[in-house]
């Protein structure tokens, strides 16, 4: 994972993409993809631990989460949450000038032996096309739902205008859920778009099919048949993924740890304590 590797890592691709403080979603995230070896997912989680543990332990002032796709390819999600580039310039130097340089170090070579690869990618936060943002909490955050979006060259225009008709039928729909919208500035293709909605539950998955009605209504069928058709035209891709949060492999403010800490520090059971030595059996009469 994280800083030096990534220079600090969703959508949710995002992922992310959702705020590093219940404010005001992060301007910036980085977001690293690490692919796991099969059969090594649970030894994977205890290197994870031990790094959210060590960046706990030192007060590091910057964060990270990570999210395990329940779709897909064996991955790991880590978003790491900036408030500018320029604070993530400061959190890699931070690393580099202090004792967390080694340890990172040796962490990075046990994290390397369960991996297949990783990805990275940098996004930033695109209020206008962000729905709500003021409801994500980050610290009732469980599950994420990501769809990411591929627009095609040339095409950056008709999606933007697209994209505010959607919102405006959002809006006018009632939608329930937050949306969080991130750009991808680099490491990926131009025009890549993650949209995220984090949630405390999967209860609210149930209800899809009323909500997409209901924006339809909002819409009016010319709005809505007039989206739906040039999907093929503007988007070279659309991708939706669900998330899992991960709390082991998650190093949050305090504040936010401290508002649940059964769920974000969760408490490791002792081991079992070894059996006591059965006394041996008492000889019988003539042995």
């Amino acid at each position: 994972m994280k800083l030096h590797h990534i220079a600090l890592a969703l959508t949710a691709a995002s992922l992310s993409v959702w705020p590093a403080i219940a404010e005001e979603p992060s301007a910036v995230i980085n977001i690293s993809r690490e692919a796991i070896k099969e059969g090594r997912s649970a030894a994977h989680e205890k290197v994870e631990t031990d790094w959210a543990r060590a960046f706990r332990k030192a007060k590091f002032p910057y964060h990270w989460m990570g999210m395990t796709p329940m779709t897909g390819v064996n991955e790991v999600w880590f978003i790491n949450f900036y408030s500018s580039f320029a604070d993530m310039e400061k959190a890699d130097k931070q690393v580099e000038s202090t004792a967390l340089k080694n340890e990172s170090e040796l962490l990075d070579a046990r994290d390397g032996e369960m991996r297949t690869g990783t990805r990275t990618v940098i996004a930033t936060y695109r209020k206008d096309l962000s729905y709500h943002a003021d409801q994500a909490v980050l610290g009732k955050t469980r599950y994420g739902m990501l769809t990411v979006y591929q627009v095609r060259l040339g095409h950056m225009e008709e999606f933007l205008q697209g994209a505010k008709t959607y919102m405006a039928g959002v809006e006018k729909s009632g939608y329930p859920l937050p949306i969080l919208c991130y750009e991808v500035v680099a490491g990926s293709h131009d025009g890549t778009f993650h949209f995220f909605t984090p949630l405390e539950s999967l209860a609210p998955l149930d209800s899809m099919h009323d909500y997409d009605r209901k924006l339809a209504q909002a819409l009016g069928p010319d709005a809505m048949s007039k989206l739906e058709k040039s999907m093929g035209d503007i988007f070279s891709s659309v991708e939706s993924t669900y998330f899992k949060v991960n709390p082991n492999m998650s190093y949050l403010p305090a504040e936010v740890e401290a508002a649940d800490p059964d769920y974000w520090r969760p408490k490791t059971a002792p081991a079992p304590k070894p059996a006591a030595p059965k006394p041996a059996a008492a000889a019988k009469p003539g042995q």
